[in-house]
């Protein structure tokens, strides 16, 4: 009986001592969720100036379609332009 009574107990402890380890939240699971907060911020300061270099990629390329559509003469003036070296530091710029 003595013996029934101690695992009792033991079985007893056992199940309290689990459900307070699995209410505990681990190391790992309070880094993520350190980085998903993180992140949700990131995202939020940085939509703004992706929405800005996506503007100006696609102003590039535009500038790009309208070069592919010049003849060779109108390509030999644009070379020594301003407009090119304009285009060429964007290009540079947004490589960086």
């Amino acid at each position: 009986i003595i013996v029934l009574f101690l695992c009792f107990i033991m079985v007893l402890g056992n199940y309290f001592l689990k459900e307070q380890r699995n209410n505990a939240l681990k190391s790992e699971q309070e880094q993520i969720l350190l980085w998903m907060n993180n992140f949700n911020f990131l995202k939020d300061n940085n939509l703004s100036l992706i929405q800005k270099e996506k503007d100006l990629f696609e102003k590039d390329l535009k500038d790009l379609r309208e070069i592919f559509k010049k003849n060779a003469f109108e390509i030999g003036i644009w070379w020594f332009s301003k407009e090119k070296e304009d285009l060429e530091k964007r290009i540079n710029e947004s490589l960086k």
